[in-house]
């Protein structure tokens, strides 16, 4: 009881300089601490209000139970009961003061310890931003009660906080005194010593707790965080190579590990991730995020496809329901210029999410590669009826058509994906296909009005001056503006297929098949799936006579379409 009152006597001094708190420093040996004596009537008169008080609270009427509690404390002063519910009130109306001071009353009139009324006069100062009462609160609240385990942290936290970190790590070990090593003061005890520079003492903090519970990876995970952020790396291996001896099914551990071998050691490296894409505690978002910069590798030789293709296989073995799996697995295919298998993966893809805009703009890409316009016209169709209010669907169904010779179709395809453009590329791309269907139901004149507006407004698009070049090529006489325009889209894309194509035309029309055959090769190169330039070659070995090249293009057109 000495103890207490002299606990009591500190506490209350904490409140020195605040008018809320000035009149409850008493001595242990003031009238207050002793509870006032009620008659029968008074107690009666007492309970009737305090219950009614309780009932309102209960109720969340808390303006109603203020004021019965009030009342029912001045029926009974020494109630300590009301104190701590008039403290508990205000503090739950941010009135932080009022509530230090009915919690410090209550503490008072209490002859014995209760953990509620401290903790009440702990918080409240902490709210008040009086950081160091409230830790000596707690540091009082440890003395009365030193197996609460809860006040040694609150404790050392609050210290922590006002920079008393001498004091915030004396209050942990003298928890560990108490109760042994264990994970509540390690970790906090890790925290201030990283916090203050002081690694190696909680590096020995870590290793002291994982020595005590050798089987808890958590603490090996700690410390190799330290040893990665103090760029001793290989501490950290050793560790996480521990912590995978320990369970090898740690994907954060493999995951680190894959990281720390990039650059270093390939196989290595490639091992670790592999048994990160099989643990359950790495997300798949982030498994994806680490396969994505292979997929950016210039290097493809066999062993990296037979590498990715593993790994795509252990992604969609273990995440079969999920459309992103089937994603990264196209494109991987498609790094490998493998557009048909790719396709297959994303109509896997769709299976899981018929709705998503990324899959189905995804496949018409790849339908577009494929120079599959049965089955472009097909997919945007499909793609329109989800997303009709999408105008870039209509230009590629519009491009669909005029691979199609629909040309007719096309035209009101465009105009249909015009009414709804907001874009301007969008504009300029629909106006463009319209232009091309135009030009190929031999309305030149309307075709080169579309495409003379388009090049007004932007005399650098590409696709434009590609188109106004054929229409200009088709008129013979237009000739030397054909070159003119074509010759200014290759400065811009001197690698695009199509481009080259139709500067083969302008050669081909200028009666030099060599330059248009050298033109043709080049493109086919480049996209080695497309007819028309391989339709082009064989009409100008069919015009030159040399029926045996002829039938060699034949065949090769023939086998495409069997692919």
């Amino acid at each position: 009881m000495k103890e207490f009152a002299q606990i009591l006597v500190v506490i209350f001094l904490f409140g020195i300089g605040c008018k809320t708190v000035e009149n409850t420093q008493k001595s242990s040996n003031s009238p207050q601490t002793t509870v006032d004596t009620l008659n029968f009537d008074q107690q009666k008169a007492f309970d009737k209000v305090f219950y009614e008080a309780s009932k309102q609270k209960l109720l969340n009427n808390k303006e109603k139970a203020s004021t019965l509690f009030t009342e029912a404390l001045t029926l009974n002063p020494s109630s300590h009961t009301c104190m701590y519910e008039l403290s508990v009130l205000n503090y739950d109306q941010k009135n932080y003061f009022k509530a230090l001071e009915f919690a410090q009353k209550a503490v008072q009139k209490n002859t014995e310890y209760n953990p509620w009324y401290f903790s009440m006069v702990a918080n409240a100062y902490k709210k008040l931003g009086m950081l160091e009462q409230s830790a000596m609160v707690y540091s009082d609240m440890v003395q009365l009660s030193p197996n609460e385990r809860s006040n040694y942290l609150k404790s050392a936290n609050a210290y922590f906080k006002i920079r008393s970190n001498e004091k915030a790590i004396a209050m942990l070990r003298k928890m560990q005194n108490k109760f042994g090593i264990e994970q509540a003061s390690s970790m906090q005890l890790v925290t201030i010593y990283s916090s203050i520079g002081e690694t190696e003492k909680a590096i020995a903090v870590l290793e002291k707790i994982s020595n005590q519970y050798p089987s808890k990876i958590s603490y090996l995970g700690r410390l190799a965080d330290i040893y990665i952020r103090e760029k001793q790396e290989d501490q950290a291996i050793s560790i996480l190579k521990k912590i995978i001896e320990i369970d090898s099914t740690s994907g954060n551990a493999n995951f680190i590990l894959h990281i720390m071998y990039l650059d270093k050691d390939d196989q290595l490296s490639l091992k670790y991730l592999k048994r990160t894409l099989v643990c359950d505690d790495v997300s798949l978002e982030k498994k994806l995020q680490a396969l994505s910069p292979l997929l950016k590798d210039e290097t493809t030789s066999k062993q990296n496809k037979n590498d990715l293709m593993e790994l795509a296989a252990i992604l969609v073995e273990n995440y079969p329901s999920k459309a992103a799996v089937y994603f990264f697995e196209a494109d991987m295919h498609v790094m490998y210029d493998d557009y048909q298998s790719a396709r297959k993966s994303m109509s896997q893809a769709l299976k899981k999410d018929a709705f998503s805009f990324a899959i189905w703009k995804k496949i018409l890409y790849l339908n577009e590669r494929l120079h599959d316009y049965d089955q472009q016209l097909l997919d945007a169709n499909s793609a329109i009826a989800l997303f009709p209010n999408v105008a870039s669907l209509y230009h590629t169904k519009c491009k669909a058509l005029n691979e199609l010779s629909a040309y007719k179709l096309a035209i009101k395809t465009a105009e249909e994906g015009l009414q709804i453009a907001i874009d301007k590329t969008d504009k300029t791309d629909l106006m463009i296909a319209k232009g091309e269907a135009y030009r190929n139901l031999g309305e030149i004149e309307t075709a080169k009005q579309l495409l003379e507006t388009i090049l007004s407004n932007d005399p650098n698009n590409v696709s434009a001056l590609n188109t106004y070049s054929l229409i200009l090529i088709s008129e013979d006489s237009q000739l030397n503006d054909a070159e003119k325009y074509i010759d200014k889209a290759l400065v811009i894309q001197p690698q695009n297929p199509t481009l080259l194509a139709t500067k083969a035309k302008f050669w081909f029309a200028k009666n030099n098949t060599n330059q248009a055959l050298d033109l043709l090769d080049k493109a086919i190169q480049l996209d080695s799936k497309n007819v028309k330039y391989l339709n082009q070659k064989k009409l100008i070995y069919e015009y030159l006579g040399d029926e045996e090249k002829a039938n060699k293009m034949k065949l090769k057109i023939e086998n495409l379409h069997e692919e």
